[in-house]
């Protein structure tokens, strides 16, 4: 359950950024490599024209919002994982107590119809719990998504407004949309830093209230 969400929401988030034509950044080696690394990339972002791009990696990296949606989003999926194990455990257990008395004669008809009545609506109580975590599971990773893309969108909108961009097109490693780009486009390091800064400001409004 834990990779295929953690899968879909990686993916979720490279196509609908792609889509809104808003996106992408740097991979990462550190946090402290990445900002020495970007910054001769970013010092020359206020850069003429009408196109510039993101690297969507770095947005998964060092976006503090996305990381902290990432990370809550897995804690629980690993939590719900846990808890549902220990009740499977449970339930194998009583079956095979089940089973052991069942085969020694210990139950009558009666008692052996109950118990084997009772591990069913068990079971199927258990898979019902399943699928409606899950689904409580997907539909808080969409709001949470739906506000990482309204962040961006915002962010954006701001910048390439001030740059007068007219495209911001999106790229990352292995699925690339842009086969060269100049590095004087690339302007994820403000863009992040933008984003971040907005996401901290927040934080501590929160905090004061």
């Amino acid at each position: 359950m834990k990779n295929k969400f953690t899968t879909s929401f990686y993916l979720v988030l490279v196509l609908v950024i792609s889509f809104a034509a808003l996106t992408g950044c740097n991979p990462k080696e550190s946090k402290n490599a990445s900002a020495s690394t970007t910054s001769s990339n970013s010092s020359s972002s206020s850069n003429e024209g009408d196109i510039a791009y993101i690297n969507i990696d770095s947005l998964t990296v060092y976006y503090d919002f996305y990381v902290e949606v990432k990370e809550r989003s897995e804690k629980n999926q690993v939590e719900a994982s846990r808890q549902f194990q220990q009740q499977e455990i449970q339930l194998q257990s009583e079956a095979e107590s089940f089973q052991k008395r069942a085969s020694q004669g210990l139950l009558s008809e009666n008692a052996v119809k109950k118990e084997q009545q009772d591990l069913q609506t068990k079971y199927q109580m258990l898979e019902r719990q399943k699928a409606s975590k899950s689904e409580a599971l997907m539909l808080q990773n969409g709001k949470d998504m739906d506000q990482i893309f309204a962040n961006i969108e915002n962010v954006l909108e701001e910048y390439k407004n001030e740059k007068g961009y007219k495209v911001v097109l999106g790229t990352q490693k292995g699925a690339a949309t842009i086969l060269y780009a100049d590095k004087n486009l690339d302007i994820t390091k403000p863009v992040l830093e933008l984003l971040n800064a907005k996401y901290k400001s927040e934080q501590d409004s929160t905090a004061v209230n």
